[in-house]
């Protein structure tokens, strides 16, 4: 049984589809609107728990009137998986074919991780390697949860077998027991592992460390398919239901705050928020399977039932949609929002449809003048669609295996350079200084020489135009440097005499630095160690995949209005008009985006220590 997929009206649990449904729309949402419905990824860990409850129950089931087979279970979850993500996958890279071509030029190993069902290691070993994971920005990152659910599905026969041969000496209850404790010790592994500043990557994409949930929700459909009649009531005894009424209740009124306020970035989500949401999820799949509260009727609408049944397609057209928006700049508010919903959901009910007819061969009645325009948008959008689906075979057979090696490469050979350069720029600042100290029409330069450089990869990269711009630099780049790494690196150069009355800041693309304490007082820190007789020179980001991107930018400009020390070297205005200065990440700037990059910091330098002279 696939997450998505409703039980068969035999074994039908009222109520399903309405939490698919709000799985399902707190995710999307999430995607669509990161900065605003901050928890909306707590839907995942709602679909896992369902994952793993309709699994153990329909598996006791099966196993009960002896038709659970392992052959069967495995072709069934391959009908239910394959189809509809290859169609999505093939159409996706078609059209990215044709739009966005950079993107998909290394398609082939993402391709490769998600249809072999190891997505979401893969992306964790691309944000290990810097210089992959801020050019791989990909239509398919959500797919990360279909690798631990596949992965999941793998074993599911072994751990069946386990609580069967449990049951059998200990009892069913006994079984399912075990299956909640070994999802507590499971749950254990995320807060353990999680260090303050960390990046969370590997604990939110890791198969160890939220397999728990899936364990406890198996732990959660063992306890009901064990029961007598096998599951199809949760009867209780005594007249207490309304404290389950209530109980639900208090459940949603946590649940729906938290989907709007619980920011996966904070260090509450990962010591014990996560843990505790997926409790509650537990607790509220429990009281909508009681039959005798009646929740689960109340919550089977029209609409929930219809969000939840096509929970699939719309999790799979979701992210490919938005993140070609995003990459076309269609972003405004709320006409291309509405465009987006209406986009995923177009697309899901085609691909449902023909998922419908190949494996199911459902024929629309004849007669209807509804299911007739059906028919005919179908054949409308399915014939350009399957030469979409040709052109993404082809573009997955030509891309190549990584498409980051030139700029890898680059920033590598820059960073071997970077010390002796500032070795040889220490000794040059001096010389320069000594022979400008006397001529006071070269103020201004002689306030560039010297001036002291920190920043993260995209400065790394444009390093030696740098120097060329500002004579005796001391550049200091680091790859996947945040904001607070360049915090050790100011008081060094300062314990080194170093740092100088002028300095360049380039940092905020690799994570934000505002919206939490935490970033902003990082910010706060570095700006305290450089002080405020100091002019600093402080260069946006450009990033239209970043997340962070105007947030990091808008607060920037907050900073240089309350510190008359700082100004803002507006990079982000200069390369939106010319994106012909980046390479194909989309970020780092070419070799002309390079020279471009110190020009801009220079004249921006100029105008600034002018206007301020002249006062």
């Amino acid at each position: 049984m696939n997450v998505f997929q409703s039980l068969g009206r035999k074994n039908h649990i009222a109520g399903l589809d309405a939490l698919r449904a709000l799985a399902i729309v707190g995710v999307t949402l999430f995607h669509m609107f990161p900065d605003t419905v901050k928890g909306g990824y707590l839907g995942v860990s709602l679909f896992f728990v369902l994952t793993g409850f309709l699994l153990a129950f329909t598996s006791v089931r099966s196993w009960e009137n002896g038709s659970f087979h392992v052959l069967r279970y495995y072709g069934k979850r391959i009908k239910r998986i394959y189809p509809s993500l290859l169609i999505m996958m093939l159409t996706t890279i078609g059209i990215f074919h044709f739009l966005v071509p950079d993107v998909i030029a290394a398609i082939r190993p993402e391709v490769e991780s998600v249809l072999l069902g190891y997505n979401n290691w893969w992306q964790i070993d691309q944000n290990a390697d810097y210089f992959t994971r801020m050019a791989n920005a990909s239509p398919f990152t959500h797919l990360w949860f279909l690798g631990i659910e596949l992965q999941y599905y793998l074993i599911w026969p072994v751990l069946f077998l386990v609580y069967v041969l449990w049951a059998n000496v200990f009892g069913k209850r006994s079984g399912a027991v075990f299956f909640a404790l070994l999802g507590l010790a499971a749950a254990v592994l995320m807060p353990f592992q999680y260090e303050p500043g960390m990046d969370v990557t590997r604990l939110y994409y890791g198969t160890d460390t939220r397999v728990y949930a899936l364990l406890l929700g198996s732990a959660l459909g063992f306890w009901r398919g064990g029961m007598k009649p096998a599951g199809l009531q949760f009867r209780s005894t005594g007249g207490y239901s309304w404290l389950k009424y209530l109980a639900f209740a208090g459940i949603l009124m946590v649940a729906f705050p938290a989907f709007a306020l619980m920011d996966g970035q904070a260090a509450s989500t990962y010591q014990w928020g996560m843990l505790l949401m997926t409790l509650l999820f537990c607790w509220l799949i429990h009281l909508v399977a009681d039959d005798r509260l009646e929740l689960g009727r109340g919550l089977d609408m029209p609409l929930l039932r219809w969000i939840g049944r096509h929970s699939y397609g719309i999790f799979l057209w979701q992210y490919p949609v938005i993140f070609l928006f995003n990459r076309l700049g269609w972003t405004k508010w709320p006409e291309y929002w509405a465009l987006e919903l209406a986009a995923i959901l177009l697309l899901t009910i085609w691909s449902d449809a023909i998922v419908d007819f190949l494996l199911k061969r459902k024929r629309p009645a004849v007669g209807s003048s509804f299911i007739a325009a059906q028919c005919v948008f179908f054949l409308i959008v399915t014939t350009p669609g399957v030469a979409l689906m040709g052109y993404g075979g082809y573009g997955i057979v030509a891309s190549s295996n990584q498409k980051t090696s030139e700029l890898k490469a680059k920033l590598e050979a820059q960073k071997a350079a970077q010390a002796e350069a500032n070795a040889r720029a220490a000794a040059e600042a001096a010389e320069l200084a000594k022979k400008q100290k006397e001529d006071q029409a070269k103020l201004v330069t002689q306030q560039l020489t010297g001036v002291a450089c920190i920043g993260d990869s995209v400065l790394l990269g444009a390093s030696g135009d740098v120097r060329k711009a500002l004579p005796g630099a001391i550049v200091d780049g680091e790859v996947s440097r945040y904001v607070g790494g360049g915090i050790p690196v100011a008081q060094s150069l300062a314990a080194q005499g170093q740092l100088g009355n002028v300095v360049v800041i380039a940092l905020g693309t690799n994570g934000p630095i505002a919206g939490q304490a935490r970033y902003e007082e990082q910010t706060k820190e570095l700006l305290k160690i450089l002080g405020t007789e100091r002019k600093i020179f402080w260069v946006n980001i450009y990033g239209p995949n970043l997340t962070w991107q105007d947030t990091n930018n808008a607060y920037l400009q907050k900073v240089a209005t309350e510190h008359p020390n700082v100004t803002v070297v507006d990079w982000y205005a200069e390369v939106s008009k010319h994106p012909e200065w980046l390479s194909a990440d989309g970020i780092h700037p070419n070799d002309a985006g390079c020279a471009a990059y110190a020009r801009i910091i220079r004249e921006c330098m100029e105008r600034t220590l002018t206007a301020q002279m002249a006062k």
